[in-house]
């Protein structure tokens, strides 16, 4: 008989094997979905540590002409103000200043 016969049904038999043991389980299948997500973003240069690096250089400066970011940065001033106003109408009650009164 051709080893190359019994050699390859074997190494698939054994894949499917393992394949079937790993992901039967669901906290198993987990795991396996992230070990591969990990080294293909690995393979891909797409790493944890190169999103922080972009992430941090972008933390803390706004820039004009990155439009995305200018309107989060007004959406999210938009949202406090609108807060604030909400609170004052359901209270009706003047605004009282705290730093002034001493």
């Amino acid at each position: 008989m051709n080893k190359k016969a019994v050699l390859v049904p074997s190494i698939v038999a054994g894949a499917v094997g393992t394949a079937a043991f790993l992901l039967k389980d669901e906290d198993k299948r987990d795991r396996v979905k992230q070990s591969y997500q990990r080294y293909m973003a690995k393979m891909k240069g797409k790493t944890e540590e190169a999103e922080d690096e972009k992430l941090n250089e972008k933390v803390g400066y706004s820039d004009p002409e990155d439009i995305e970011d200018n309107r989060m940065v007004s959406e999210g001033s938009q949202y406090s103000v609108h807060h604030f106003n909400k609170a004052q109408e359901e209270n009706e009650q003047p605004l009282e200043t705290t730093m002034n009164d001493k």
